[in-house]
């Protein structure tokens, strides 16, 4: 799996060759920083990405057409570009953009080809697209973690892109791409349990503040709207009191959103399970053992 990972990483390379040279150079640097690895010195970006959503193109044989890894990896990539670029951990200068702008061509050219070549439907792409943006620019207020975690279906929509191209073109059975969606959302719940500290100091609706008493969320919001505020002392989940209070009713939200990810990994699994897709159903179970220790852990 290492090497399919530093693979779709060189697929993203490509994409940067691709780029004017200063600006290519700018953003290899960049691009080098991330992931690197012992075995992987010019940067794995893919080892920022849980293993069954990238993955997949192993257990899929025509997932492994360049074209299909191309597209997956700016399909991933831009997602995670997006968000660093609107939370400003990345600098939105002109190498930056430049390379969103590639990333969004590549995407275009790949799926138009794939659809020629395997009979997939064109629409998809069109689609995908729409949604992903509605769902990350335009996006609606959640009224409740259920259309919480339907939003973050919607923003997985380019990560559901590949899969149904694959789907509608035949060249697997159906249920991959609702595979990837499924381990998408369970990924953002985790994410958002991992980044209870951050996501109060900010003030982000995530999906703990969802399960959050209403007390909870008055007090997570408060937190927020204080100037010069750079801690969340009263959810710091070590500290937390099992005694009612609200640091304790934070750790319990959290043990919620964990529970809710783990039981969408156990379902997702029983499918792969059922379709005869052994391989993927073990990385989604070991994914959910992970999350269940984390359910577990005393706060």
């Amino acid at each position: 799996m290492s090497a399919l990972r530093r693979r779709l990483h060189g697929r993203v390379r490509e994409v940067v060759n691709r780029m004017p040279r200063p600006l290519a150079e700018d953003v290899a640097a960049l691009l080098g920083r991330h992931g690197r690895t012992r075995t992987a010195d010019q940067g794995d970006l893919f080892v920022l990405f849980p293993a069954p959503v990238w993955s997949f193109l192993h257990w899929v044989p025509a997932a492994g057409h360049p074209d299909a890894e191309r597209l997956h990896a700016a399909a991933l990539l831009l997602h995670l570009w997006d968000d660093h670029l609107t939370d400003r951990q990345l600098t939105p200068d002109l190498a930056a953009l430049q390379l969103r702008t590639e990333l969004w061509r590549c995407l275009e050219r790949d799926a138009a080809e794939l659809c020629a070549a395997w009979g997939a439907d064109s629409g998809l792409v069109a689609r995908h697209t729409e949604r992903y943006l509605c769902a990350t620019h335009a996006r609606r207020t959640p009224a409740d973690l259920d259309s919480y975690c339907s939003l973050a279906r919607e923003q997985a929509a380019l990560w559901t892109l590949l899969p149904r191209l694959l789907e509608t073109g035949g060249r697997t059975e159906a249920g991959w791409s609702s595979l990837v969606e499924d381990f998408a959302v369970a990924w953002r719940l985790v994410d958002d349990a991992a980044d209870v500290r951050r996501d109060a100091v900010a003030g982000i609706r995530s999906a703990v503040w969802w399960e959050l008493p209403a007390a909870g969320r008055a007090r997570w919001d408060e937190r927020a709207r204080r100037p010069g505020r750079d801690d969340v002392s009263g959810y710091v989940l070590g500290d937390a009191q099992q005694d009612g209070s609200e640091e304790a009713g934070c750790a319990e939200a959290v043990g919620r959103v964990l529970t809710r990810a783990a039981a969408l990994l156990a379902a997702a699994a029983d499918r792969a399970a059922a379709a005869g897709e052994e391989g993927v159903a073990t990385e989604l179970l070991t994914a959910r053992a992970g999350v269940l220790t984390s359910v577990r852990r005393p706060w």
